[in-house]
Order: C-alpha cells, then sequence, then structure tokens
C-alpha cells in the first residue's frame, strides 16, 4: 500500500499565499533625468509614456504552474512510499548462551600463550572466546558474566556488543565467589525471555560452586524441565596448585541437561572445544519484522524540475515572439 511518511507537511500548501499576503511587493521611489528629447523619442517609438514605472504582471499560466510545482515540492517533503507486503525470512541460527566465570580464580597466571610467556585463565578465555563468537555469523548470541554475582545480556544477532562487552569485563568485577548454580537458574529467566525453542547454554568456569542459594545440580534439573541444554567448560592446570575444578559437578550438570563435559587445560585444548560446539545443529525460524519498503520522493520532485524548465522553455518562446512582432511593426 502507498503511505505518506509525513502526512503534516501538506499544512505548508498555504504559505505561498500567506507570504504573498504579509510582504507585498517591493515599491521604492527615485529621482529620474528628464530627457529634452523625451516627446521625439516617444513619437519615434510609438510607446505611450506613463508617470510610474511598469510593474510587470505575470500571466495566469505562470500563477499556475508555479502553484503545481510549490504542490510537488510539498508532496516530495512529506516522503510517500510504497510499502509491500510482510516478507517472511527464513534464517537458520543457532542461539546460544556464553555463561563466564569472571570471579577471582580466573586470575590465576598459569596459561602459556603462543609466544610463550605467562597469562591469566581469563585472558587466555577472552581470546578463544573473541575467535569463537566471530564464527557465530548469523547467531543469536546471550552473554552471562558470573561471580558472586550474575549479569546477564539478552540474546542479540549483534556480535560486536558481545566482544566489546567481554573485552571490558575485569576479573572480580562480579564479586570474589562462583555461584554456578545461581547462573543456571538465571539462564531460564534469559531464555524465557526469547522466542526461539532452541535453547543452548555453555557454562565456562574454573572453580566449584561457593555462595549460591541453589544447588547446581538442582538448577540443572529445572534447566532440563524447561529444555536446556548445558555443555559445560572445565579450565584450570591439574597440576597447579590453584587447581579447584569440581569436574564431578559439571559432569553431572551436563549428563541432567542432555549436554556434554569439556576440560581444558592449555589454549590448545579450549580452542578445540569450541571448534566441536560449533558442530552444534542449525534451527530454522521465521522473522517477519522484514517489510519492504520503496521510497517515492524523487518523482515529484523529478516532476517539479520538468515543469520548471518546460515554463521557462514557453516563457523564452513567447518573448521571442513578442519581439518578433514588434520589429515587425
Amino acid at each position: 500500500m502507498y503511505e505518506i511518511a509525513y502526512p503534516w507537511m501538506f499544512a505548508l500548501l498555504p504559505l505561498p499565499l500567506l507570504m504573498w499576503w504579509l510582504y507585498p511587493a517591493y515599491k521604492q521611489k527615485k529621482e529620474a533625468l528628464y530627457y529634452p528629447k523625451f516627446e521625439e523619442l516617444t513619437e519615434a517609438t510609438r510607446l505611450k509614456p506613463q508617470k510610474s514605472a511598469t510593474i510587470l504582471k505575470r500571466r495566469w499560466f505562470q500563477y499556475l504552474t508555479n502553484f503545481i510545482g510549490w504542490c510537488l515540492i510539498v508532496i516530495a517533503l512529506s516522503n510517500p512510499q510504497y510499502i509491500g507486503e510482510p516478507a517472511k525470512k527464513v534464517k537458520e541460527a543457532r542461539n546460544l548462551l556464553i555463561a563466564a566465570d569472571i570471579s577471582m580464580s580466573m586470575e590465576t597466571r598459569d596459561w602459556i600463550n603462543p609466544e610463550g610467556e605467562r597469562m591469566s585463565r581469563w585472558e587466555a578465555v577472552q581470546g578463544v572466546l573473541h575467535d569463537f563468537i566471530q564464527k557465530r555469523e548469523g547467531d543469536r548470541i546471550g552473554l552471562m558474566l558470573f561471580g558472586s554475582d550474575v549479569f546477564a545480556m539478552p540474546f542479540t544477532p549483534d556480535l560486536e556488543i558481545i566482544n566489546h562487552t567481554i573485552n571490558e569485563t575485569g576479573i572480580g568485577m562480579a564479586g570474589h565467589k562462583t555461584t554456578i548454580g545461581n547462573a543456571i537458574a538465571l539462564s531460564t529467566q534469559v531464555f524465557d525471555a526469547d522466542s526461539i525453542d532452541q535453547k543452548v547454554m555453555i557454562l565456562l568456569t574454573d572453580g566449584q560452586d561457593s555462595g549460591s542459594e541453589i544447588v547446581p545440580i538442582t538448577a540443572s534439573q529445572m534447566a532440563a524441565d524447561d529444555s536446556i541444554k548445558i555443555y559445560t567448560v572445565g579450565i584450570g592446570t591439574k597440576k597447579s596448585a590453584a587447581y579447584e575444578l569440581d569436574d564431578n559437578t559439571l559432569k553431572m550438570i551436563a549428563k541432567n541437561t542432555g549436554g556434554d563435559y569439556f576440560f581444558a587445560g592449555n589454549i590448545e585444548e579450549l580452542n578445540k572445544i569450541y571448534d566441536q560446539l560449533n558442530e552444534l545443529e542449525p534451527i530454522e525460524f521465521e522473522d517477519e519484522s522484514y517489510r519492504p519498503t520503496r521510497l517515492l520522493f524523487y518523482y515529484p520532485i523529478l516532476a517539479c524540475l520538468a515543469l520548471i524548465l518546460t515554463t521557462q522553455f514557453i516563457s523564452i518562446i513567447v518573448n521571442l515572439i513578442v519581439s518578433l512582432k514588434r520589429r515587425e511593426s
């Protein structure tokens, strides 16, 4: 259907009449030099002298064309457009919720980067997560960061926002503890606020639950009842004194929800884990938000330009004919 985006623009139609009424033609008196042979000159030219200057008057078609041109400009300003029927797009995408542990234990520097330098567990996770998220083009990602508290971002296809949030996240921002149970419990609310049926959560931690209001195993059973599949990823260095990972709990969480448990002791293993997670089956969903819109404002603009050019051409022809007739007479 056709639609006018700014119908209030038509209130400008009477503006030329208002300007003509409020601002009449400008007049100014000036002294003139009298020519001694003025009467002989008027007889030779056969022109009738007047006491004042001659005011050129517009012809009726000039008024008409000016009004039509103004109407076309107002129509263009109203932004006419043609809106088609809602188009349903079938897209393939995964709906992933990434829950990352940012408790103080993630500051442990027992991992080695490719250059052989020591780095914290969170720095390693940040780098791998960036690569993993970049491969999610077309997918919808939600982000959850947990420590003593849990912070969650809703699902979005804007992966740059997710990457930016991960970059700006620091260890300890959510507190010192590791509330895995609370994170799983909150995930059900994040998924309930979304319309896609497939619910996949990737839970990454290097410690064991501490301070949760709900036991992680119980929370995982609640998630399973809500059809949430959880893939747990445990990270750490088993030979390190800072190794506090509760493998059994993470395995039980994954088992209860139909997911899998992975362990990563270094960056290479963590990359391999995310490569396996890439094999998750995509889903199809319909997006009805797209409605094709075609802007039509340039049609009245082109018509106005054509009208101006035509009017000028006719004026030139008329003036030329009048001039020729005067010469003949």
